[in-house]
């Protein structure tokens, strides 16, 4: 069985988004590698993000910011976010010094049992809560 992977926000933008061909195509190629997998997961947290960014960044219509929030959802079925995950959050924030949206992110990828967060906005590299941030689009 593949290591279980999980999605920040930022990625799905990036597979919706034709403004930058670059990252859409590491995206596109990220997510169809999870798709193939298995190995893919986002939170409701995720989908509720990626339509705020679709419709008010990138202009997005809403009801086509909707079939995409719709797509990512079947193809990655969405962990909920529950009391535990927030709590969880809460401490992660207040120990490693990261915004709560961002541990809310870690809390739920390291209790889904997540190894790699794909993130282009959190610390590439860090590891935190067993889960380690790798930014997708940094050249080594």
């Amino acid at each position: 069985m593949t290591d279980k992977v999980f999605f920040d926000t930022n990625i799905l933008v990036y597979f919706a988004d034709e403004k930058d061909p670059v990252k859409q195509s590491v995206a596109k190629k990220l997510i169809g590698r999870a798709v193939q997998t298995g190995n893919g997961m986002i939170s409701t947290q995720c989908l509720q993000e990626l339509y705020n960014v679709l419709t008010k960044k990138l202009i997005c219509p809403p009801l086509k910011a909707a079939e995409i929030v719709r797509m990512f959802g079947e193809i990655f079925p969405p962990v909920k976010i529950e009391l535990n995950h927030i709590l969880k959050a809460a401490s992660i924030s207040t120990k490693y010094t990261l915004s709560f949206w961002d541990s809310l992110i870690i809390s739920t990828a390291s209790a889904s049992g997540c190894i790699i967060i794909y993130s282009e906005d959190m610390n590439s590299g860090q590891i935190t809560e067993g889960t380690k941030i790798v930014n997708p689009f940094l050249t080594e």
